[in-house]
């Protein structure tokens, strides 16, 4: 697998696996307008601040699995995360480590910015900058030289949620997912002397359908992901370019918020992809790969909070594998 293929794979693994990070502070209720919500007699508001209740704690959500419920109406949020992320290991077909064959590094700074329209409803976009390092590098490039770098926007994120039916006693509550990935990064014309550094992006536009669960199981609120992304590749006339393929996302998280204000969180993440007999060549091997994230939440206002964790790999086939710790900050206005 080359370096650019690998590059290639982590942009997409970071921006399918960190779009869907969710609306951080949210909680359901029906749909209502503001003249509607101003006019609520005592009986609704009371029966609004008891399905609040139901809903668990106040939490930031989780770093990586995308929350369910949406936030409130007319309500903007923003989260800002830092993600540098080390590669130092490479995966084979048969699941065995073996090396990297280079030193690279690279920075993530997305910003993701929330936005309720209405009641029910969600919609983000996530506009993620990405700094690469590479070091030792076993191919050379016109000069001879080993190391380069290269910082660009990678490939922005607009989703949206929809809640479609509100948790009960016995049921969790369940939303709708639609979401485009734009090619805004860097994923063509690429520059010998920058040691595919510069490839950043995927180059294609990768639409996901799926949906999102959350049950709040005292003490412990748990979210789910299930979403199934479809890239609708741009370069496919050039042999030379790297193409993405299907792939299924899976995650599950747990949030233990074990006072008012500190959340312990733990997340499994996965995306499973494969091969179709109809498949041809030039694309992405089909990288599969599942791990876990320990972190921990900090509210430090109703307004301002902090997470941080760290990304630890389970397993992983034809593909990079690296380590990233994360530390997000999220401003609710």
């Amino acid at each position: 697998m080359t370096i650019k293929v690998r590059i290639l794979v982590a942009a997409l693994t970071l921006a399918g696996l960190l779009a869907p990070g969710g609306g951080r502070i949210s909680v359901a209720g029906l749909f209502a307008s503001a003249a509607a919500a101003q006019g609520s007699g005592p009986e609704e508001k009371s029966s609004e601040v008891e399905a609040r209740q139901e809903q668990g704690p106040l939490t930031l959500g989780p770093l990586i699995c995308d929350t369910c419920i949406p936030i409130e109406a007319h309500e903007l949020s923003l989260q800002l995360s830092f993600e540098p992320t080390f590669y130092p290991y490479n995966s084979t077909s048969n699941w065995r480590k073996v090396s990297f064959g280079s030193n690279f590094f690279t920075f993530y700074v997305p910003l993701k910015i929330t936005y309720g329209p209405m009641k029910n409803w969600e919609t983000y976009v996530v506009i993620p900058y990405a700094q690469q390092w590479i070091s030792s590098s076993n191919v050379r490039g016109p000069n001879g030289n080993n190391s380069a770098n290269y910082a660009g926007i990678d490939d922005i994120l607009w989703f949206n949620k929809y809640l479609l039916r509100e948790e009960t006693h016995s049921l969790p509550a369940v939303s709708g997912v639609f979401g485009v990935g734009f090619p805004s990064g860097h994923a063509s014309h690429l520059n010998p002397a920058y040691l595919e550094t510069d490839a950043v992006g995927t180059g294609s536009f990768a639409f996901t359908t799926g949906f999102n669960l959350y049950k709040y199981m005292r003490p412990l609120k748990v979210y789910s992901n299930i979403w199934f992304t479809a890239p609708v590749n741009l370069f496919q006339a050039r042999p030379d370019t790297v193409r993405s393929r299907e792939y299924v996302t899976f995650n599950l998280a747990a949030e233990y918020p074990f006072t008012s204000r500190w959340t312990l969180l733990l997340e499994w993440f996965s995306v499973w992809t494969w091969t179709n007999i109809s498949t041809p060549g030039g694309y992405l091997s089909p990288y599969t790969y599942m791990g876990v994230l320990p972190g921990i939440e900090y509210r430090i206002t109703d307004k301002w909070g902090i997470s941080a964790g760290a990304v630890f790999y389970l397993a992983a086939k034809q593909g990079a594998i690296y380590d990233m710790p994360m530390l997000s900050l999220d401003y609710n206005f």
